[in-house]
């Protein structure tokens, strides 16, 4: 009987080792190329992107995102937004990266802080020269550093320094905003336009039993990367919160105190997230308060919101000043023309009016406000027609024939409607007029044309305690204008005053405008009595309006403190026109925006390495990433982008040599 010999099955263990090896090395290369990434240029960048810099001068590869974390806190009408994102370098060099964020309208950054491997780049806020000192010494240095710019009013942008192959980028901004109201309810938006996204690449050790991954590419919406939740505290009662386009959680905190997150599995990347919540109002104004507590002193915004209906239309006097200079020939001069024949339309019976036309002289069609009768508006049109633009740009004698100084008739409102695209060069002296002079009269500026001057525009109706309205061409002036007289004919509250028994209270701003139906008012105080009771004072049409409130306790962090500042900043700044002194101006500025962490005409954020020394592991040189020109070919001076990293050869290579190696031994 032959003795029993074990099979040998090295053979076929050898075999199938080659087999693995041919089936699985292609997916294992393919995953470990370096990414074709899509490229944007500035311009083109519609939602949060970390832009690696390429060949191409103003051409960016975007890098793909890890996950996304937001968390918004909503205090009153103050929406303090944290955006925390982690990007990924799958180039397989040294990049320099340039981190972009779409900043909602009215918003600002005020913190920043970037972790690159083992590196804390931190935001600070200095002076300005001594921000440029900063980054000008820990450039010298070596240490990585960054100027926080702005490419356009609504982008922010910063450097992000060396990042190494495969290493990872987070980045985290603090932005605050305000919330809107229209239609009678608070809306706050946070774009949720999903960027490329990562997909990690194929490890060996992973592979065992599963099925390999074959196409490591771009995942664009992947949706278990992206968190959002809100903490809202409205300050008053609501009716419902809901969101727009995701279905969200929500948890009742407290009173008026609500948790809200969105359900990470229902986060499309093609809609942005809107939270949506509606005040519970009757037919009076309500008034809430938020504080917040930075040391010894108490922050608080006391927000009045208008009801739904008003109370209805109430007496007016109506100044219409045109500009018909030379810079309005054109377009804008029709659009003025019509814009003004509409509200010619607007005015009802018992209402009065003036129209004052300016070009290098002011020239008011009445010697006193007329009665809105059907023939004296028939003669005011006629008037408006036959106005032709020509001349010079003598603002301030028009202003001077509108703001006499005057006090209107009780139960009347007085409102000088301004339509010029603000072409002049003496804002200053205007706004010192303007703010001497107006007396009980409102000024509400109406944008004329498709550049006007919105730096005159928006102070002159602030100095005015009105509204700035743009119309930029002929198809808005209808909408425009009919939603501005709409708002103007009736009034919910006027003459507002605000009143807190502390000597050393401030309030922003300090002439409180009108309240109009579908704007909410918010005026910021600071107390160090924080025992010291609101008086709020008003008029509803003819009748007295007043509400006293205690300051309530103390929301952390609720970005209470920095509105009180920018309002306080922003007072400081007006002081100019009245001819302060520019050195006071800045001190006072200054001051303020360091202790509360502002950007200001004064002081800049200055993004610094604060790593401490020995930590900050290997620098690399950067290097510029290649991108495929529009014809498909390769850009000059770059590799394929289906390169195959050459570790990846010499694995498989070594791999395939043992493999060969086993089986000769084995027929020999």
């Amino acid at each position: 009987m032959e003795e029993y010999k074990p099979r040998d099955y090295t053979l076929e263990r050898w075999i199938a080792v080659i087999l693995w090896l041919l089936f699985f090395v292609p997916f294992i290369v393919r995953a470990q190329e370096p990414q074709a990434l899509p490229t944007t240029t500035l311009n083109q960048v519609e939602d949060a992107s970390l832009l690696l810099k390429t060949l191409t001068a103003g051409v960016y590869s975007v890098a793909p995102t890890v996950r996304s974390e937001v968390e918004i806190r909503v205090a009153g009408t103050i929406v303090r937004t944290t955006v925390r994102q982690t990007f990924h370098n799958p180039t397989g060099t040294c990049v320099e990266g340039l981190y972009v964020f779409p900043m909602p309208e009215m918003s600002a950054v005020d913190s920043l802080t970037m972790t690159i491997g083992s590196r804390t780049i931190v935001g600070e806020i200095h002076e300005r020269e001594e921000a440029t000192r900063q980054y000008e010494v820990a450039k010298s240095e070596g240490r990585k550093t960054a100027l926080i710019e702005q490419h356009r009013p609504n982008i922010f942008t910063t450097s992000v320094a060396s990042i190494l192959p495969n290493e990872e980028a987070t980045i985290e901004i603090i932005y605050q905003e305000s919330a809107r109201f229209e239609d009678g309810r608070y809306r706050l938006r946070f774009p949720m336009v999903v960027a490329p996204r990562y997909t990690p690449p194929l490890q060996i050790a992973s592979i065992g039993p599963q099925l390999p991954v074959p196409d490591a590419s771009l995942n664009v919406g992947a949706p278990g990367d992206v968190s959002l939740s809100v903490d809202l505290q409205p300050g008053f009662s609501v009716r419902n919160v809901q969101s727009s386009h995701h279905r969200i959680a929500q948890q009742t905190l407290g009173h008026n105190h609500y948790e809200l997150a969105v359900e990470r599995r229902d986060i499309p990347g093609d809609r942005d997230f809107e939270l949506v919540w509606e005040p519970d109002l009757g037919n009076r104004p309500e008034a809430s308060v938020v504080a917040e507590r930075i040391g010894d002193e108490t922050y608080a915004v006391v927000m009045i919101t208008p009801p739904t209906q008003s109370p209805g239309r109430v007496g007016r006097e109506t100044i219409f000043i045109i500009d018909s200079s030379g810079s309005m020939e054109g377009p804008s001069m029709e659009q003025a023309r019509e814009s003004l024949l509409l509200a010619l339309d607007d005015l009802r019976s018992g209402d009065t009016f003036n129209i004052i036309d300016f070009d290098d002289q002011a020239r008011a069609l009445f010697t006193t406000s007329q009665h809105a009768d059907p023939d004296v508006i028939s003669q005011a049109k006629r008037f408006v027609l036959g106005l032709q633009a020509d001349g010079g740009t003598e603002m301030l004698n028009a202003i001077q024939l509108a703001l006499p100084g005057r006090t209107p008739s009780p139960g009347t409102v007085r409102q000088v409607i301004f339509m010029t695209d603000g072409q002049v060069g003496n804002e200053q002296q205007l706004f010192s007029y303007i703010h001497a002079n107006l007396g009980e009269s409102r000024l509400f500026t109406v944008g004329i044309g498709s550049a006007p001057n919105s730096h005159f525009m928006r102070n002159a109706a602030r100095f005015g305690r009105g509204t700035f309205t743009y119309i930029g061409d002929l198809s808005q002036v209808k909408e425009r204008m009919g939603d501005l007289f709409e708002k103007l004919g009736s009034p919910v509250m006027t003459s507002i005053d605000v009143k807190i028994d502390d000597p050393t209270a401030e309030i922003w701003p300090s002439r409180v405008p009108d309240l109009y139906r579908g704007e909410p008012l918010i005026i910021a105080v600071r107390v160090v009595d924080r025992s010291s009771p609101i008086l709020i004072r008003g008029r509803i049409g003819s009748e007295p309006w007043g509400m006293q409130f205690e300051i309530p306790e103390p929301v952390q962090d609720s970005g209470v403190g920095k509105l009180w500042a920018r309002s306080k900043i922003e007072s400081a700044m007006d002081r100019l026109s009245e001819g302060a002194d520019p050195g006071d101006v800045r001190k006072e500025v200054v001051t303020v925006a360091l202790r509360h962490h502002l950007v200001s005409q004064y002081t800049s954020l200055v993004a610094v390495d604060r790593t401490p020394q020995g930590l900050a592991g290997a620098a690399c040189q950067s290097e510029f990433v290649p991108t495929s020109n529009q014809g498909g070919g390769e850009a000059v001076g770059s590799l394929p982008q289906t390169a195959t990293p050459a570790r990846v050869l010499i694995l498989a290579g070594l791999a395939l040599a043992a493999a060969g190696l086993g089986l000769r031994r084995f027929v020999a």
